[in-house]
């Protein structure tokens, strides 16, 4: 499969999008677009398996449990560990890839 996948999730006002990739791309692991509006945010969550976040567009803020926060511009890259407490906040309209890794 090949795609623009800024293309593939348009922003909504006030609100977060998601968009499931994993069927279309054949695969087990879970990959998801998202396009979070500013300032929409995602609660504390955890995952069993680690994740990558990889923003394609805006700035997102990425809080960890020790309080650590990284902000995340266009083209960046973090790494998330299996069970790790994290939440998300959108600085600008944002759009991201989330991988989980197996």
């Amino acid at each position: 499969m090949k795609a623009e996948l800024k293309q593939l999730v348009t922003y909504h006002e006030e609100q977060i999008v998601s968009r499931s990739l994993s069927k279309r791309l054949g695969i087990i692991s879970s990959v998801t677009l998202y396009a979070m509006d500013q300032k929409e945010s995602i609660s504390k969550e955890t995952s069993p398996q680690p994740k990558l976040l990889q923003v394609l567009e805006g700035r997102l803020a990425v809080t960890l449990e020790e309080g650590t926060v990284e902000i995340l511009e266009t083209g960046e890259l973090l790494s998330i560990a299996a069970q790790q407490l994290h939440s998300l906040n959108a600085i600008t309209p944002c759009k991201f890839l989330q991988i989980e890794l197996p």
